[in-house]
C-alpha cells in the first residue's frame, strides 16, 4: 500500500494545482494494490473528497475563482447519459482498444488547441454534445475523464482559477453519479475498507494543500502550458495502457 499512499498524495497535488490528473496519477497503483471494484470505489470517494477541498478553497478566497456552469452545464448535462454509453462500449469492445483510441484522440484534440489558444466563443451545443459524452463515456470505460473536459473549458476562454473550480465542480457531480452507478450494480462488497480508505484521505488532503500552494505560485502562461502537458500525458498513457494489455 506504499505506492497507493505515495501514489494519492501526489495525484491530490497535481489535481489541486491545475484542475485534474488524481486519476491519471493514483489509478495504476490503487488497482495494483486493490480489487478492481475497490480500487474504483476508492478513487470516486477520494475524488469527492479532493474536488470538495477544491471547490471549498475557491469559495474560500485563496484559490479565487467561480465555476462557470454558462459554459459547464451544456457539457453536464450530454455527461450522464454517457456514464450509460460508457458501460455499454465496454461490454462491447475490448477495453485496450478503447484505450488506444481514446489516447490518440485526447492528443490530437490537445493538440488542436495549443494550436488555437483563442477562444471558441459561446458553447455551441453538438461540440457540447460530443465533449460531454465522451466525458461520461471515459469515466465508466476507462476512467479518463478530464481531457474532454479540460480541453472543452479551456477553449471557452476560462481564467486559470475558473477552469479550476469548474473543473471540480464537473468531477463532483460524475463522481457522485458514479458512486451511485457502481453501488447499484455491486452493493457494499464493493466499498474499500475503512482501515484502507482513511490513511488515504488523509493523504488526500495534506496533498491537496500542496498543490493549492503551487497553483497560487503559477502565472496563467505557466498554468495553461501545464494543464495542456497533462492533457497530453493522460493521452500517452492511455496508448500504453492499451497497447500493454492488447
Amino acid at each position: 500500500m506504499g505506492l497507493a499512499a505515495a501514489a494519492a498524495f501526489a495525484g491530490a497535488s497535481v489535481q489541486s494545482a491545475t484542475g485534474f490528473g488524481f486519476a491519471l496519477v493514483s489509478s495504476p497503483a490503487l488497482f495494483a494494490a486493490l480489487e478492481p471494484v475497490e480500487a474504483v470505489s476508492a478513487l470516486l470517494v477520494l475524488g469527492l473528497a479532493l474536488n470538495l477541498l477544491v471547490l471549498l478553497d475557491t469559495h474560500g478566497g485563496a484559490g479565487g475563482g467561480r465555476v462557470r456552469w454558462d459554459a459547464l452545464g451544456p457539457l453536464l448535462g450530454f455527461a450522464l447519459p454517457g456514464l450509460g454509453l460508457g458501460v455499454a462500449l465496454l461490454a462491447l469492445l475490448p477495453k485496450a482498444t478503447l484505450q488506444v483510441v481514446v489516447g490518440c484522440g485526447v492528443i490530437g484534440a490537445a493538440a488542436l488547441v495549443w494550436r488555437e489558444p483563442q477562444p471558441a466563443g459561446p458553447p455551441r451545443m453538438p461540440a457540447a454534445c460530443a465533449a460531454g459524452l465522451a466525458s461520461g463515456a471515459l469515466t465508466t470505460s476507462v476512467s479518463l475523464s478530464g481531457p474532454p473536459l479540460v480541453l472543452w473549458l479551456r477553449a471557452r476562454g476560462l481564467k486559470p482559477a475558473e477552469l479550476r473550480a469548474s473543473l471540480a465542480a464537473a468531477f463532483l457531480v460524475l463522481n457522485l453519479a458514479g458512486c451511485a452507478l457502481l453501488l447499484g450494480a455491486e452493493g457494499p462488497s464493493g466499498a474499500v475498507e475503512p482501515a484502507v480508505l482513511v490513511p488515504l484521505l488523509g493523504l488526500v488532503v495534506v496533498g491537496h494543500l500542496a498543490g493549492a500552494r503551487l497553483f497560487r505560485r503559477l502565472d496563467p502562461e505557466r498554468f495553461s502550458t501545464l494543464v495542456l502537458a497533462l492533457v497530453v500525458a493522460a493521452g500517452v498513457a492511455s496508448i500504453a495502457a492499451g497497447l500493454a494489455a492488447g
